[in-house]
């Protein structure tokens, strides 16, 4: 056969599941789905991995996310630890120091390295199980219909269409799979220009600690990475876009305008134009196609969770698609993801959104004159609950058909989660509980009892110090949690498990079967 003829020819293929886009999102929605027993098939439009900077720092929340997806050690490696965040006013006048000490979580620190790392770390996982990112390759047209999906895919020339079962549209804010969804990111471009850099830097910083420096021309977000290197954000002058991105020189010129004095810039590796914004589409789901990270919402990175949203998105599609395609739940589980990662995500845009809005109201009180009121100190309560904000890790699910509303403080993570093991959910029981031999057998594997003070686990962090029994989903969050474990709370458990999963129909003669 001619190369020409090869070019032209259509063939076709069959997938599970079918990734577009190798950014965060792609692939650790790759990643869980491996490890709850589905090999998907990744494609990415670029011919080969990109080395931008982008994204960089992981919050507790995820590290947590990426620890039970047993990929966390080679970003605990890799990065920065930041353990504190400063702020300062015009003559580097401090104004807060916030310290991440205290969260009461396993990782109280952000994990900072440059967004290719992180890729490169999640790509060599998934090589290591035999899964290939295929660069290089474009999905041109999207059919669903009611069984599947039909993928065109360019590889060069060479047409290829897939049936895919289902399709994650994670390729970014342009993203084909959201194009045809007719979906749009709804919402508003903050207004003015910014800039986005790696850099090396004079300045001197003790280790560990991001800096924000507020002035009357603007601000420099200003974040450590590995090798003594910065990543930087700031604000240019005027809503006007240059075609090409600022020298070093005149990079170095504008940072010593907004933090007023000369911070040593050098080597400048990559630096970018971008606007911020707080975007998202109306609905992240349709059918059998689901929109991940930048292709369903896009947050102002002055928050630190862009990346981060992206990753528990695809931690949060993965066991929910392997339950379904594994024939152990309902396909309405799916529409599960669109609702919760819908409540996450549009409070990481609110809160993204109230730093942003903290920053340039400090940059317009210092253009006022007023850089002596500063902000009063918080109660020490409301600190810490906004820090566990910024941090994702007060993330809650509640209102979910997922999370039972007659719970104890339904919907937020399980705190002793890296207790439990395995990929399924887990009944964490704390005293007795009537009926579980008649649990055990009508839910078989995809629920394991543990019994919680066997397993050392403390009953106040589990929010049950009388006792009671709690649900903890294969995301290790809660979906149902009660004071007692009765025989009435054991029906109801049973009941809201049957919402969304099959039981075991061997024991069909089972005391909770109506």
């Amino acid at each position: 056969m001619s190369v020409e003829a090869a070019q032209t020819d259509n063939t076709r293929s069959d997938t599970q599941v079918l990734i577009i886009g190798a950014g965060p999102a792609g692939l650790f929605a790759a990643s869980e789905l491996l490890r709850h027993g589905v090999r998907p098939r990744i494609i990415e439009q670029r011919r080969a991995p990109h080395r931008e900077t982008r994204g960089t720092a992981l919050q507790p929340a995820v590290l947590e996310t990426l620890d039970r997806g047993g990929v966390v050690e080679p970003f605990l490696a890799d990065s920065v630890r930041i353990k504190e965040v400063e702020l300062l006013g015009p003559a580097l006048q401090r104004i807060a120091l916030i310290e991440l000490a205290g969260l009461g979580c396993k990782y109280e620190f952000q994990c900072s390295q440059p967004q290719w790392r992180a890729e490169t770390v999640l790509r060599d996982h998934l090589a290591g199980q035999g899964l290939q990112v295929e660069f290089g390759t474009e999905a041109t047209s999207i059919e669903p219909d009611g069984g599947g999906v039909t993928v065109t895919l360019d590889k060069g020339g060479r047409k290829e269409v897939v049936r895919a079962d289902y399709l994650i549209g994670a390729g970014g804010g342009h993203s084909v799979t959201r194009h045809s969804m007719q979906e749009r990111l709804d919402g508003e471009t903050y207004s003015g220009l910014f800039i986005v850099a790696d850099i090396k830097l004079a300045l001197p910083c003790p280790p560990g600690r991001g800096r924000v420096v507020v002035g009357p021309g603007g601000f420099v977000l200003i974040s450590p990475l590995p090798e003594q290197r910065w990543l930087i954000f700031v604000n240019r002058d005027g809503d006007d876009k240059r075609a090409e991105p600022p020298s070093e020189a005149e990079l170095a010129a504008l940072l010593k305008a907004r933090i007023g004095a000369d911070v040593g810039l050098e080597d400048l590796r990559w630096v970018s134009y971008f606007q911020m914004h707080k975007r998202i589409a109306p609905t992240l789901a349709e059918g059998r196609r689901f929109l991940l990270g930048d292709a369903g919402h896009l947050s102002s990175p002055m928050g630190g969770e862009g990346i981060n949203s992206a990753l528990m998105d695809g931690a949060d599609i993965a066991w929910k698609l392997a339950l379904v395609l594994g024939g152990a739940a309902k396909a309405s589980l799916l529409e599960s993801y669109a609702i919760e990662r819908g409540l996450a995500d549009r409070h990481v845009l609110d809160v993204s959104n109230e730093v942003h809005g903290l920053v340039m109201k400090l940059v317009a009180m210092c253009a006022g004159g007023a850089t002596r009121s500063l902000p009063p100190a918080q109660d020490p309560a409301e600190a810490l609950s906004g820090l566990r904000k910024r941090a994702m890790l007060d993330v809650s699910y509640r209102g979910s058909p997922l999370v039972d509303p007659g719970s104890v403080a339904p919907g937020g993570r399980f705190a002793d989660w890296s207790r439990l093991t395995g990929a399924s959910h887990h009944l964490v029981v704390f005293g007795d509980a009537p009926r579980l031999d008649d649990f055990h057998p009508r839910w078989g594997d995809l629920v394991a009892v543990v019994d919680g003070r066997q397993a050392g686990l403390d009953p106040d962090r589990a929010g049950l110090p009388e006792g009671g029994v709690v649900l903890v989903r294969p995301d290790d969050f809660i979906g149902f949690r009660r004071a007692s474990a009765d025989e009435a709370v054991m029906k109801a458990l049973d009941q809201h498990l049957a919402t969304y999963l099959h039981p075991d129909f061997a024991a069909a003669d089972s005391h909770f079967v109506q």
